[in-house]
């Protein structure tokens, strides 16, 4: 019977070490050998050489638009609408890129309401769409990640500095640049694989072969030409790089960017009118920027009448985007609470590390990776057609598992280490003792993680481009048809709806942060 204990333990690591293995198997060519020759094709290396010079390039752009609007963020204490901003920062960064996309033809597109001042050489379908939905996305991430960090500056080291009677480049030099220089490397690499691993954003704007990722090429190789061996390769390359690349910035620090900012009522530095005035310009051009391709739903959305709308496709999209999101989020909100607080028991520091990177290792694989050996291994024995929703459940939660463990793992710790002998104490029963001591303590956090990882399966795009079937679209399928198909009502309609659901899961977001 002292065994039973570890038997969910044990089932636990199995399904997350397991699909992890299983998919490894396939992509080493365990039944279906890849197609290494494609080493040889002058299309791979243009593929790779394209899929990194992009990710490059929105990452330099968004950290370095990043740092003026973050610093002002953190030290303008004038700064009006702070709080909405950071809070309108979070949306855009968590939010399902089919909405970004549909706002962006709109405001960008061949018929949009810009591109008439951008030139006859403006084209929003290819490297410069991509960038520009890039920097829309991670912009804002970057911005709060370093505004938290410039805020974390002690008074005291500002004081210091206007005591020394210190020059604006020089309270940079020593005092801001040595607090910032060891978090750059993290922005930037963190921000460099989300776009690396795009896909949903090259799918749509790419506009060619010419500008495809390995993601987007994978995609195409396993259900559009149906080849496994190409997306095999492709699929192992993308691991060996994106993994790679990972590990080498996850060492530089952890990004901290859902924590609530810092005391705003602690003593800043004030700067010199110009710097004041450049970091306010750049906060207003941003917010418009930032809101645009939003706002710009609202009149192409309730413009040309509702009649229009396929809303038995809308309702229909919608019912599997919420069976998919909440499943997944579920699974996911139980195993990161449930190993978080096996990991605290562990007394062996090696279970504890098994532990941790059974919990945290998806950030390695990305999404079409994993979908893409999974799907592949168990091509023969499973019938994607009528199971395909399952590994869509169980694909996603994986995904979202290693964002919900990191922010649950802390908070289980401080109660293991601070209040567990004392409610142990009390002689409570397993139940009471949850309901009435553990439940209360972890409300908040556990609201977080759903609120979280609710928005990120809700924009799922690439494991439902593998398994998903026509009968079951989802919400980010529905709008990236209707916008392919040039019904930009329709699809504004969609991603408005997406928003709100979106919006509604990050007031989960909104309450922890407000409780804290």
């Amino acid at each position: 019977m002292s065994h039973l204990p570890r038997l969910p333990l044990l089932l636990a690591l199995t399904f997350l070490l397991g699909a992890s293995a299983l998919a490894l198997l396939a992509l080493t060519g365990w039944e279906a050998a890849p197609d290494v020759h494609l080493w040889q094709d002058p299309w791979f290396w243009q593929l790779l050489k394209f899929t990194a010079w992009q990710a490059f390039l929105s990452s330099l752009l968004s950290v370095g638009l990043a740092l003026p609007l973050a610093r002002s963020l953190a030290l303008d204490q004038q700064l009006p609408g702070k709080a909405f901003f950071l809070r309108w920062c979070l949306l855009c960064f968590v939010m399902p890129s089919l909405i970004l996309i549909t706002g962006l033809v709109i405001v960008f597109g061949r018929s949009g309401w810009l591109t008439p001042w951008l030139g006859s050489s403006w084209q929003l379908y290819g490297l410069g769409g991509i960038l520009l939905a890039h920097v829309f996305l991670n912009l804002p991430f970057a911005a709060r990640v370093l505004s938290f960090q410039w805020a974390a500056i002690p008074a005291s080291a500002w004081q210091l500095a206007a005591q020394l009677h210190l020059s604006p480049w020089q309270r940079f030099r020593l005092v801001e640049w040595p607090v910032l220089r060891g978090l750059l490397p993290s922005v930037f690499g963190f921000i460099f694989l989300l776009c690396f691993n795009s896909f949903a954003v090259v799918l749509a704007l790419g506009g060619g072969p010419a500008t495809s990722t390995l993601e987007v090429a994978i995609y195409q190789a396993l259900k559009y030409n149906f080849n496994p061996s190409e997306a095999l390769f492709l699929a192992a390359t993308q691991l060996l790089l994106a993994g790679s690349a990972f590990w080498f910035f996850y060492r530089s620090g952890r990004l901290e960017w859902l924590a609530p900012a810092a005391d705003q009522q602690a003593w800043k530095p004030v700067s010199p009118p110009l710097v004041v005035w450049v970091g306010r310009l750049v906060y207003a051009l941003t917010g418009i920027f930032l809101a645009l391709p939003l706002i710009s739903l609202l009149p192409s959305a309730v413009g040309r009448g509702w009649s229009s709308i396929p809303w038995a496709a809308l309702l229909e999209a919608s019912g599997w985007s919420l069976f998919f999101a909440l499943s997944a989020s579920l699974l996911a909100l139980l195993l990161a609470a449930y190993l978080a607080w096996q990991a605290g028991r562990m007394q062996s520091p090696t279970l504890k590390r098994v532990i941790q990177f059974a919990a945290l290792h998806h950030l390695v694989i990305p999404g079409m990776v994993l979908s893409v050996g999974i799907y592949i291994f168990f091509m023969q024995r499973v019938n994607w057609l009528e199971h395909g929703w399952v590994a869509v459940i169980a694909l996603n939660s994986l995904v979202a598992l290693p964002f919900a463990f990191s922010q649950l793992r802390p908070l289980v710790y401080e109660y293991q280490a601070n209040y567990q002998r004392l409610a142990a104490s009390l002689a409570l029963s397993p139940w009471v003792h949850w309901r009435r001591v553990i439940l209360p303590f972890m409300r908040p956090a556990l609201m977080r993680v759903a609120g979280l990882c609710l928005v990120l399966t809700l924009g799922d795009f690439a494991i439902f481009g593998i398994f998903g079937q026509p009968g079951q679209q989802t919400l980010p399928w529905l709008i990236y048809d209707l916008a392919g198909s040039y019904q930009l009502t329709q699809a504004a309609v969609a991603s408005l709806w997406l928003l709100l659901l979106a919006f509604l899961a990050l007031m989960l977001l909104d309450v922890r942060e407000r409780q804290t």
